[in-house]
């Protein structure tokens, strides 16, 4: 009966980051940092040994003492000396971002070569190395982004290393995430968005248990996706809720997922940044927008619109939308529906009316196209796209809060999910 209980007590390893840690064996070598015993205190792997497909079947059938992170080490691979030619290639690169990155690249290199990369981390950054081409590139950009903005507002050097930490962290919780939710090129539907919203947390509780890295560090990692209203996730953190460190992550993973973009990414990024104001952290904001404007990106070529083309419509959908609220609100005070399913409506109110601020004040809307600038045009398309972002993010949000509530109440809201739906056609 006591050996029953210590295996219901023990670590189940992640079957998706054991499969990626057994591929990443074919290539790199990765061996038991200790013996591997299972909750019942048989040892299943000695130390020293290469790991190998025997090892995850046992490790599939059995829970363990520890978790398996912190029982393997990776003997090559992303090591820092190879962080070090990541960023090296990064910062000579003629990407937008690192052009702009310049002035601070001699003390971003000097500052990577002092990170102390723990044993865990150097495991799982040499399984992404092995089956995730993008993560470390994309791990490494957001250091030296962290890195550099620390810098500029002059942090003592060990509190630069740890905002570099967070940015070559921020992401590691995608390991344990299934690829099909971190690849597709199609915004994701609700189930997959539950299964990619944990990824900061994961990563969070995983540096928290097998590392010895600062709870704040730990905690900012956690944070990356939250925003100062409350709009993002997992927790929906607001203001004070979110730690520094946390409010720069969350500038950085915006900036580096626009970075991708093919044409102007960085005057798109100081766009998105902006629009809104109140989602993000305007020091950080304003960090991001003064690289844009040092590199003086060229606009891409205005694409041709219908010849009767109106500019209005942003700002008309937002209204249809708040109105198509507003009698749902109504409706469902006359129903007298509990306070819950009125709390999400409000939120969809509170947004709604944000976006309609913000969308008013680009004052492009009711021109024709023959009367913008291409600056102007430049705007309108970015706040078309920014605007269906936001209503996906807002449909999301919704539908996630109402997954507490019962399935009456759930039904009566089913009018908002069908307001607030995007047509991607």
């Amino acid at each position: 009966m006591q050996g029953r209980e210590e295996e219901t007590n023990g670590v189940q390893a992640n079957p998706v980051a054991l499969n990626a840690i057994m591929r990443a064996s074919e290539k790199h070598l990765i061996v038991a940092s200790e013996d591997i015993l299972d909750a019942r205190g048989f040892k299943l792997w000695a130390k020293g040994q290469p790991v190998s497909a025997g090892l995850q079947q046992k490790l599939l059938e059995r829970k363990l003492q520890q978790p398996l992170e912190a029982c393997l080490t990776a003997q090559d691979g992303a090591t820092l000396p190879y962080l070090e030619e990541c960023l090296e290639g990064f910062l000579a690169g003629d990407s937008a971002l690192a052009r702009g990155l310049a002035p601070w690249a001699a003390a971003l290199r000097e500052h990577m070569h002092a990170l102390r990369l723990h044993s865990v981390v150097q495991l799982l950054f040499t399984t992404a190395l092995a089956t995730r081409t993008q993560f470390i590139a994309h791990a490494v950009s957001a250091a030296a982004l962290m890195g550099a903005m620390a810098l500029s507002k002059n942090w003592p050097a060990a509190e630069v290393r740890t905002a570099m930490l967070a940015g070559l962290l921020h992401d590691i919780g995608e390991i344990y995430i299934q690829p099909e939710y971190l690849d597709s090129a199609d915004p994701l539907d609700l189930e997959g968005h539950k299964h990619l919203a944990v990824h900061p947390r994961m990563a969070q509780m995983l540096l928290s248990s097998t590392t010895d890295y600062s709870p704040m560090l730990c905690r900012a990692v956690g944070e990356h996706h939250e925003r100062l209203d409350g709009s993002g996730y997992p927790v929906r953190l607001r203001g004070t809720q979110i730690s520094e460190l946390g409010k720069m992550l969350s500038v950085v993973e915006v900036t580096l997922g626009i970075a991708r973009a093919p044409s102007a990414p960085m005057k798109r990024t100081s766009f998105a940044l902006r629009l809104i104001p109140g989602e993000f952290d305007l020091r950080y904001v304003s960090f991001v927008c003064n690289l844009a404007s040092a590199v003086a990106e060229s606009l891409p070529p205005v694409a041709a619109a219908p010849p009767a083309v109106n500019l209005l419509n942003p700002i008309e959908r937002i209204k249809t939308h708040m109105d198509d609220v507003a009698q749902l609100r109504h409706t469902l005070l006359r129903q007298k529906s509990a306070a819950p399913s009125m709390a999400i409506v409000e939120v969809a109110t509170a947004r709604l009316s944000r976006l309609q601020t913000a969308w008013n004040s680009l004052g492009s809307w009711g021109a024709s196209a023959s009367e913008l600038s291409h600056e102007d045009h430049f705007e309108v398309a970015m706040a078309d796209r920014e605007l269906d972002q936001r209503m996906r993010e807002l449909q999301r949000e919704c539908l996630l809060l109402a997954m507490r509530l019962p399935l009456a109440e759930r039904g009566l809201l089913a009018p908002l999910w069908r307001q607030l739906e995007v047509d991607d056609a």
